[in-house]
């Protein structure tokens, strides 16, 4: 183990961390001290410890790809062999690659949990899943309405719509027939032709006599 440099005083942290790579002698990232740690200390506090640990030459670090590892300095009496030395670069690869897949797997639950916080609950599935059938209820006895034929205008509506056709068609039975009185006079001495006048002045009558209008039952 390095020795302290004179001056310094490390933190609580940093003599934990110290302390734990020194007693296991294996190289770990930050998270998997945090976690054998049982996250007695932040993970902030871990990584800053580490960080400072490193500075002070206590410990050493090596980055493979996005991750970090961190073991504790040898002593020269216990230097190891280069078969020892291999095997720790294939550990520490290996925890590398290890550390990767659990970053991965840990973005994918949290997208997974992002997603499931933003579904409705099991309650508010089932509100949703009794209205769509009261809902679906109720277009399937519209349609079935429909398809019998019958009459899906509400009793007042159809009442107030045939009194405005009642009235309508009687101020046009009286229009119409002012208009004929009116007409016959002022063409009694007409000397032409009076339908070929209405023609020329473009008046169109109405073709169908009113006692045979097709909208009357």
């Amino acid at each position: 183990m390095a020795k302290k440099k004179a001056g310094s005083t490390k933190k609580e942290e940093e003599i934990a961390v110290l302390e734990y790579l020194t007693k296991v002698n294996r190289p770990y990232s930050a998270t998997d001290i945090f976690n054998n740690l049982h996250a007695k200390y932040t993970k902030g506090a871990i990584t800053k410890a580490l960080d400072q640990l490193v500075k002070d030459e206590s410990i050493i670090s090596k980055t493979y790809g996005k991750s970090t590892i961190y073991s504790a300095k040898q002593s020269l009496d216990d230097v190891p062999s280069e078969k020892e030395v291999r095997a720790m670069e294939k550990s520490l690869e290996e925890l590398a690659e290890k550390h990767d897949a659990l970053a991965s797997e840990n973005r994918t639950l949290d997208q997974v949990l992002a997603k499931t916080r933003s579904e409705p609950t099991t309650d508010e599935a089932k509100e949703l899943l009794e209205k769509a059938k009261t809902e679906n209820e109720q277009l399937k006895e519209k349609l079935e309405k429909l398809k019998s034929g019958t009459v899906l205008i509400p009793p007042e509506k159809r009442k107030r719509a045939n009194d405005d056709f009642d009235t309508y068609r009687q101020l046009w039975k009286k229009r119409r027939g002012m208009f004929r009185e009116i007409f016959k006079t002022v063409t009694e001495h007409y000397p032409g032709n009076p339908s070929e006048l209405k023609e020329e002045l473009g008046i169109e009558e109405d073709p169908i006599p009113f006692e045979q209008d097709p909208l009357v039952n």
